[in-house]
């Protein structure tokens, strides 16, 4: 591997552009405004998950082909293999978060019943 000393001589650096930037800005913010204007309707709540998720899945896709420049190439497969063991993970993360605070209230606050017996 060479040596790069100026980091804008870099492989990974040089394959972005302006455009490729303003490109995945716009379509994740069009895809924000889009689940934003369809969480704002009256959907029934899995119609809405299943937008909303769909959404997001067509907002990582065009990030990491535009920011990230992931593609099916050969020389590039450490980044796919880094994002689809990265995935998982934050699958888990958000998984336990919501976990904890749909448990939370359960776990914290004493039983109304059991506090009205109490005395003071």
């Amino acid at each position: 591997m060479a040596a790069h000393n100026d980091p804008l001589a870099h492989p990974e650096v040089r394959q972005g552009s302006v455009l490729r930037y303003i490109a995945g800005f716009a379509t994740s913010g069009a895809a924000m405004y889009f689940a934003y204007v369809q969480a704002m309707g009256h959907h029934p709540v899995v119609e809405l998950l299943e937008i909303l998720a769909g959404a997001l899945l067509f907002s990582l896709i065009t990030q990491a082909a535009l920011f990230f420049g992931l593609d099916a190439s050969r020389a590039q497969i450490w980044k796919s293999i880094s994002l689809i063991l990265t995935v998982p993970l934050f699958l888990v993360i958000i998984g336990i978060t919501v976990w904890a605070f749909a448990s939370l209230y359960g776990r914290t606050m004493p039983d109304p019943a059991i506090m009205n017996s109490m005395s003071m």
